[in-house]
């Protein structure tokens, strides 16, 4: 695969990332996890930047409300990971940009989620909260949790929530699934799995590795996902498991602070893509369950990735964190 850079803008600590669709509109997402700005890309005006809120960044995570150009996005998760001050506010397209209802106060919350309510009436919301309490950044003594409840887009508010029994510690991973969720920690991977009218929410644990964050795709053809797993607590391991968590292979301790991952098909083939924040820093396509990588970009320290598709041409959208740059990528077989 060939990968050509053809958009960059400077974003001091760009972290999360989206790709925001609907109503003939479409525009990539970027926020920071300082505070700083969030920026949206109008794809259809080549690349013009609308500024989605200037500052009061500290966004780990951002959920676009299906069939609108509005989204949620958690704020202030800052400093490092002491982030009792987080909130969760919704973004609200007005037709030239977006005005801003905060939803409230969610301590602590680094990645979350809305997913279909079975009947399709209305969602769900699960929040995952990288700690529970925290006397310094590098206190984990009082463990994270799951919270779950249930979201109203009229009033933009989330209510009922509750947490699972379960605490876990360096609550970090988050992967929606079919049917249900994949979450990460120091206690391993667990599938939560949605409620549907017969049954109630389900948590199974199905790895007892310290996982960082996940990804699955198919990168051997056998017609069966495989799990990229970035493991330790923002590495320096990456690992790929067949279905049944199984290990295909695992590297070295050569990767550290793993962050950006993703999973899919490029061309007629899937993939995997991996970018680290310490050492190398580099951006690589992981082309084989062997761990077998293609560099894409180099020294740039990527935080989140993905990929989307324009006028039948595939693009990766990264933001090089360590770099401070916001990057678009074509790609090419």
């Amino acid at each position: 695969m060939n990968f050509t850079k053809v958009f960059e803008d400077q974003l001091d600590h760009c972290y999360a990332v989206m790709h925001l669709q609907a109503q003939g509109r479409d525009f990539l997402v970027v926020a920071s996890e300082e505070d700083q700005p969030c920026y949206a890309y109008d794809l259809d005006c080549n690349y013009k930047r609308t500024v989605v809120w200037p500052d009061v960044g500290g966004t780990m995570t951002m959920v676009q409300i299906p069939g609108s150009l509005n989204f949620l996005a958690t704020q202030r998760f800052y400093p490092g990971f002491n982030s009792a001050e987080c909130r969760i506010v919704k973004e609200v397209w007005n037709g030239e940009n977006w005005d801003q209802q905060v939803v409230g106060d969610f301590p602590y919350i680094h990645r979350f989620d809305l997913v279909p309510k079975a009947d399709g009436q209305g969602y769900w919301y699960i929040g995952c909260s990288i700690a529970n309490s925290k006397k310094n950044t590098d206190d984990w003594s009082d463990p994270g949790k799951i919270w779950l409840g249930e979201y109203d887009d009229a009033t933009g508010k989330i209510t009922n929530q509750q947490a699972m029994d379960i605490r876990i510690q360096k609550n970090h991973g988050y992967k929606r699934m079919d049917g249900y969720s994949l979450i990460t920690g120091v206690e391993g991977i667990f599938k939560l799995t949605w409620p549907t009218a017969q049954l109630d929410w389900q948590l199974d644990k199905l790895s007892d590795r310290e996982t960082s964050d996940i990804f699955s795709a198919d990168i051997n053809g056998d017609g069966q996902e495989e799990y990229l797993t970035i493991e330790g607590f923002h590495g320096p391991y990456l690992r790929i498991s067949d279905k049944d968590f199984k290990t295909i292979t695992v590297s070295d301790a050569d990767t550290p602070f793993g962050h950006a991952i993703w999973g899919g098909k490029l061309g007629n083939k899937e993939y995997f893509i991996f970018g680290w924040r310490e050492g190398k820093q580099d951006l690589e396509l992981i082309t084989d369950d062997q761990l077998s990588s293609q560099l894409i970009d180099r020294q740039v320290g990527p935080s989140n990735v993905l990929v989307y598709e324009k006028n039948d041409q595939q693009y990766l959208l990264s933001a090089n964190r360590e770099s401070n740059q916001v990057a678009v990528y074509m790609i090419n077989d």
